[in-house]
């Protein structure tokens, strides 16, 4: 059988598993692989042709017979998940689990037979048809996904389904052949989608009607007007969604039915994979929109756009070419060509179609090559190099000179030696665990070498490469500190599972994106974190009907300002007082803006770490712009609004956490807090000089939040536009090829602060 990566969660002991199934060795087994069988039943009664699949170290399936009994072989031993698919049922995993990361792991033995019977959960249905305007029942991919993840779906040849779910909150998408889908009723997207609550028992019923529709259709030529073949056209919404695409016959026809009405962007792709955009331009930012009207067809010709070409060889500094180089490019402006390639046993390479423009050749991968054309160690310095149409131009780079590094650790504490570690310099990486780590062909220059070790606070060392020669550092790794929080039921004293305990910096607080280790059943969570000064700030996460809390002097607290500071010393253990959590009460409302709808909205309490997504605590605004936050403590709490064009603002209108209105929240009960946003200032931050591009962030001096991220769209020089909420005080750093780097400080406690006004359109250079 093919071996495939198994999800390691939470596996069952194996003993304990073995003593409940039972194991068992055929008289002809395998001696090298396993077997897993049994019976699938639902309200005792067999259920036949029903798919099963294992998947773990190996991968198998196979289909119930008449009497419900499946035997999947060939096996190779350890653990695995077992998923049964039958017609009506949802989807379930043994033994009675509703998602695979609830599912138990299933033990097997060379040689042996594993016993995992399952009887299928009641369970609800959805039901209903999908129809065109005139009524006429449509084929289809129906899928019920619920709110927590589970999903349940099923092919309609006519537009009548049925769906077998578990309990839950659901929204219905409806998946069409060429690529388009609605969700009900009527939406193009779940964010506007009605919500259905489906029970043990109950069948709700979903009917649809498919959106009204046009079509695209034209004729893409090459740029001496012969035909395109072969050209993929792909339609995209104005919102970034993909829509339907279709490829261009020996003629270079096309035409995509069953487009949604409204406006589409329209991207031609060659063979060659290069890109353009309607109407006869390169990039997404610069194409133009294209009006469906419902049973119409609107006609779109292209003509493909004359190109020229890059090519050249890459060689060592005698002259012999290096090979498997991946070399790619980009604009002058910074953003990435969707091409790359690698050089051959000679070092070659080629580009042979590539749009008119200015780019910037890069080389990395192997042998130790980290550089840009023409010889060059970043973007910036980097030379531009200019395509005409019709010509190519021939780009041949030198392998800058290299050295090695050899990279020891110990414990900054005691000096023992750390065997086991791994470092990061430039683009390249390596392990050990032997005490030695060796990067043996290092572009010459100056780099800062990134430590990871278990049990360890990561470490940034400078360390400088000579051309030709060996560089040795030891690293000093200072030990992390253990936390052991325990967290009871406030009114009863009784230990408190399911509890995300979190440290939290004070001066730059955010939520992460998940949790780790939860409190386990004696209300306890050991933790191992940097040392230094933190706070404590703790989730339900699978404690419902608790809130969360800042662990304050007097018990829990909403405010920050409130909690308790706490200094983690490297190496030891640190106990912190108990955590005493109440039941937590409701905050709902409803949030509007000055400009109309909210789009991609949030709430929060606190705000994500920067770029990671998610964070806990955030809850999406649904169409309306309507939130409930039901998982507080009874405390006062700053809310946090963030959405799609407007600046990160607090509650009552601040963007400093600090000052900001505080809703008080009540035990069981209901608070109501409705807010308008407004769009915050237009700032725009330049850094003179430098060329790289990347990200600018804005943070409250005071807070240490995020308020404002901007990406820069040609370089650092020009500079990113972006919202901030003013007035406020704000510190302001951005990274690039080298990292974080503060204007005007070494870190956020040195950093300049800068003032952003109470409104108007504000420029700031960093010079």
């Amino acid at each position: 059988m093919r071996r495939t990566p198994l999800r390691r969660v939470g596996l069952v002991l194996l003993a304990a598993t073995i003593a409940t199934m039972g194991l068992s060795a055929p008289a002809h087994a395998d001696p090298d692989t396993g077997t897993i069988t049994g019976h699938l039943t639902y309200n005792g009664q067999p259920v036949a042709d029903a798919q099963v699949y294992a998947s773990g170290d190996g991968w198998g399936v196979a289909t119930t017979d008449a009497t419900g009994r499946y035997e999947i072989t060939g096996l190779v031993p350890g653990p695995y998940v077992v998923q049964f698919q039958a017609a009506g049922h949802p989807e379930q995993y043994a033994h009675n689990a509703r998602s695979w990361d609830e599912a138990a792991q299933i033990p097997v033995t060379a040689g042996g037979v594993t016993t995992a019977d399952e009887a299928l959960l009641p369970h609800g249905s959805i039901t209903g048809r999908m129809v065109d305007a005139d009524g006429n029942g449509l084929s289809a991919w129906v899928t019920a996904q619920s709110e927590t993840g589970l999903s349940s779906s099923v092919w309609t040849s006519d537009g009548n389904y049925t769906l077998g779910v578990h309990a839950g909150r659901y929204q219905v998408q409806f998946q069409f052949g060429n690529g388009t889908s609605q969700w009900a009723y009527g939406k193009r997207d779940n964010g506007d989608a009605t919500f259905f609550d489906v029970a043990v028992g109950q069948t709700v019923t979903v009917n649809d009607t498919k959106l009204p529709t046009g079509g695209i259709a034209g004729r893409i030529t090459a740029a001496d007007g012969g035909p395109a073949a072969n050209a993929e056209v792909q339609l995209f919404g104005t919102d970034g969604n993909y829509g339907p695409h279709t490829y261009t016959d020996a003629d270079g026809a096309y035409l995509i039915d069953g487009v949604f009405v409204g406006d589409w962007r329209v991207r031609v792709t060659r063979e060659s994979g290069l890109q353009q955009w309607y109407p006869n331009v390169w990039t997404e930012q610069a194409a133009g929109a294209v009006a469906v009207t419902a049973g119409s067809v609107r006609t779109v010709n292209q003509q493909l756009l004359p190109t020229g070409s890059i090519s050249g060889h890459f060689t060592e500094a005698g002259g012999n070419g290096l090979a498997d180089v991946q070399v790619g490019l980009q604009y002058a402006d910074g953003n990435w060509l969707d091409a790359s390639t690698t050089t051959d046993a000679d070092g070659g390479y080629s580009f042979p179609e590539l749009p008119a423009a200015q780019f910037v050749v890069r080389f990395d991968g192997g042998n130790g090559v980290d550089q840009w054309a023409h010889g060059k160690t970043s973007f910036g310095a980097a030379d531009r190099v200019t395509v005409t149409a019709g010509q190519n131009i021939v780009v041949d780079d030198v392998k800058l000179p290299s050295g090695s590094l050899r990279v020891t650790a110990k414990n900054a504490l005691t000096g023992a030696t750390i065997d086991t570690f791994s470092v990061y310099v430039g683009i390249h990486s390596a392990d050990t665990d032997n005490g030695v780590a060796t990067i043996a062909d290092l572009r010459a220059g100056d780099y800062l070498v990134r430590s990871w070790a278990a049990g360890y606070a990561s470490a940034d060392v400078p360390v400088t490469i000579t051309a030709g020669q060996q560089s040795s550092i030891t690293l000093l790794l200072t030990p992390q500190a253990k936390l052991i929080a325990k967290v009871v039921d406030k009114a009863t004293g009784q230990p408190l599972a399911g509890v995300c305990v979190i440290t939290i910096v004070p001066a730059h607080p955010t939520l992460p994106d998940g949790c780790g280790d939860l409190t386990g059943a004696d209300g306890k969570v050991t933790l191992t974190e940097d040392p230094g000064k933190v706070q404590l700030f703790a989730f339900p996460a699978e404690a419902p009907g608790y809130g969360a809390q800042w662990l304050g002097a007097n018990g829990g607290t909403g405010l920050q300002g409130q909690a308790r500071d706490f200094t983690l010393t490297a190496g030891q253990t640190f106990t912190a007082p108990t955590i005493k959590m109440d039941k937590a009460g409701t905050i709902t409302g409803k949030v509007t803006t000055k400009t109309g709808s909210v789009q991609y909205g949030s709430v929060r309490v606190l705000d994500e770490a920067f770029n990671i997504g998610g964070g806990l605590g955030s809850v999406e605004l649904d169409s309306d712009g309507r939130y409930t936050i039901g998982f507080l403590g009874p405390y006062q709490w700053p809310l946090l609004f963030k959405a799609l064009d407007h600046a990160p603002q607090w509650s009552g209108g601040t963007g400093n956490r600090f000052i900001s209105e505080r809703i008080t929240v009540t035990a069981g009960q209901t608070t109501t807090y409705d807010y308008k946003m407004t769009r915050g200032n237009l700032i725009t931050v330049k850094i003179p000089g430098l060329l790289d591009n990347g990200f600018i962030v804005v943070e409250n001096a005071a807070a240490g939040d995020i308020s404002g991220v901007g990406w820069t769209e040609q370089n650092f020089a020009e500079g990113a536009t972006f919202r901030v909420l003013g007035p406020q005080t704000v510190k302001i750093r951005w990274i690039g090829s080298d990292g974080w780097t503060w204007w005007g400080g070494a870190d956020r406690a040195t950093a300049t602060p800068v003032s952003v006004p109470a409104g108007g359109n504000t420029v700031f250079v960093l010079s």
